[in-house]
């Protein structure tokens, strides 16, 4: 039925009178229009608003955001709030500490520089670290522990850069300072509204979880869940060579809860490869720092000198089938000896791994595996002119802020356009203008080796998803 608008209501009941009497007068202000026409119409208009209203309602593409929400509630699909951003600080201190090492507890809070209008990001550290004299490092010349820390804002004001965590709120004897080497990513701002649509059709329509949008609304009912790609055998439209098995469905999740793995102990093997391929899979390398392996004969292991760790990129890349592994650097560690190691994995996959293999849910025939998609950081330098008015600092630190959040918020396998970046460039306060196209636009080398294609952007594979990466902002002067 088409909608009505008051005045088209009001022209037809004139027409009807016309073809009946013409002569009747219609003009405003007559007792015809002001009794019979306009009351009946207003009425009819209301009706008409009120079942646009309802028809809206229904649709998750036209239904307002509060009406969105209530109608996702009918399907027990909860609009996801806002995400505490995580990462890992180090503490340190210029003394030696005591022999029996100096307690950071957990709960220990921990701050940003604050901004000129005196607000700053807070994070609390998520474990109990010690400091003690072995944790000497001779690159920075202080004894540093490493400990893994969580905002206490939800939303992705607390995705920092490196460097940005440089005080402690609560005091700890002994402790000199924190710094954070690696930025946050993780902190995310309540779901998007459109994300949130399309969630919601996906519930309606994909009843069956064994179509891909049963699949896909499955997983993101999960409330850690930021994204899914799903990957059927045979799908050439992804970017990515899909897993042959038989009945093979690759579900990419972007969502990360790290836990540290109950400690294991192995032996260093008599034969070539040197490596550990440790229970749990896949490994967080975004806690990579405070993991410790240690040896029985060798001591304290440092990455880089005495080993690797290597991500799995095949087929079961990123599941529980994972192979991530700690390779050791031959002639650093002595062969036979017991290395005892404590590290961290995404429990998310293990928890959705479960869930999808419960016989209930699972479709017949299907070969479902929950991979991690993999992050690749995108390196962005940028030179820009600054407005009068404006200083450098401020200005080029909000550009900084704005590509943060911009990278961090790509969903799996959506290009990453250098004319978004630019526009975010030019629209940040304080820029006047900026060079086109970017002086450096890549994925950094620590991920992987995405180039821009031909159109001068960066194709991201349906396995991965960006983020934010070492970004620069000159200023020209």
């Amino acid at each position: 039925m088409p909608i009505k608008i008051f005045s088209q209501i009001v022209n037809e009941m004139i027409q009807f009178l016309k073809n009946t009497r013409s002569s009747v007068d219609t003009k405003p202000g007559t007792f015809t229009r002001d009794v019979v026409i306009d009351p009946v119409a207003n009425t009819l208009d209301t009706f008409y608003n009120e079942l646009d209203k309802v028809s809206r309602v229904q649709s998750p593409d036209l239904a307002s955001p509060s009406d969105i929400e209530q109608l996702g509630r009918n399907y027990q699909a909860l609009r996801k709030g806002a995400i505490k951003a995580t990462g890992t600080v180090n503490f340190y201190s210029f003394a030696s500490p005591p022999a029996g090492g100096i307690a950071i507890p957990q709960g220990t809070t921990v701050v940003t520089k604050a901004l000129a209008n005196g607000s700053s990001q807070q994070f609390v550290t998520t474990q109990t670290v010690q400091l003690f004299p072995s944790s000497y490092n001779v690159n920075t010349g202080r004894y540093e522990v490493s400990a893994s820390v969580r905002a206490i804002i939800p939303g992705s004001a607390g995705n920092v850069t490196g460097g940005a965590v440089n005080a402690l709120s609560d005091v700890v004897s002994g402790i000199n300072g924190v710094y954070n080497y690696s930025p946050f990513t993780s902190g995310k701002d309540i779901e998007p509204i459109g994300a949130y649509r399309t969630r919601i059709k996906a519930t309606i329509t994909g009843n069956n979880v064994g179509t891909s949008d049963g699949y896909y609304r499955a997983i993101t009912s999960n409330l850690n869940i930021l994204d899914a790609k799903i990957v059927t055998k045979g799908d050439i439209t992804t970017g990515i060579t899909a897993r042959q098995d038989i009945g093979a469905v690759d579900i990419y999740i972007n969502g990360l809860v790290s836990i540290q793995a109950p400690v294991e102990t192995y032996v260093i093997p008599t034969s070539i490869p040197y490596e550990i391929i440790p229970s749990k899979q896949p490994i967080d390398v975004l806690a990579k720092d405070s993991f410790t392996l240690v040896g029985s004969i060798t001591g304290a292991l440092v990455e880089g000198t005495h080993y690797n760790l290597v991500k799995d990129y095949n087929n079961y890349g990123g599941s529980i089938r994972a192979r991530d592994k700690f390779v050791f650097v031959f002639g650093t560690v002595t062969i036979g000896e017991t290395i005892t190691i404590t590290y961290s994995y995404n429990s998310l996959v293990e928890s959705l791994q479960i869930f999808m293999n419960d016989p209930l849910r699972r479709a017949v025939g299907a070969d479902v595996l929950i991979k991690q998609a993999r992050p690749r950081e995108m390196d962005v330098t940028c030179i820009i002119s600054v407005l009068p008015g404006y200083t450098a600092a401020a200005t080029s630190n909000a550009v900084l802020n704005i590509l943060t959040v911009g990278l961090n918020s790509y969903n799996i396998g959506t290009e990453v356009q250098q004319s978004d970046l630019l526009a975010l460039i030019a629209n940040t306060a304080g820029v006047d203008d900026v060079t086109v196209p970017l002086t450096t636009f890549q994925e950094n080398s620590a991920t992987g080796t995405l180039v821009q294609n031909t159109s001068g952007n960066i194709t991201i594979p349906a396995d991965s998803y960006a983020v934010s990466g070492t970004i620069n902002v000159i200023v020209r002067v």
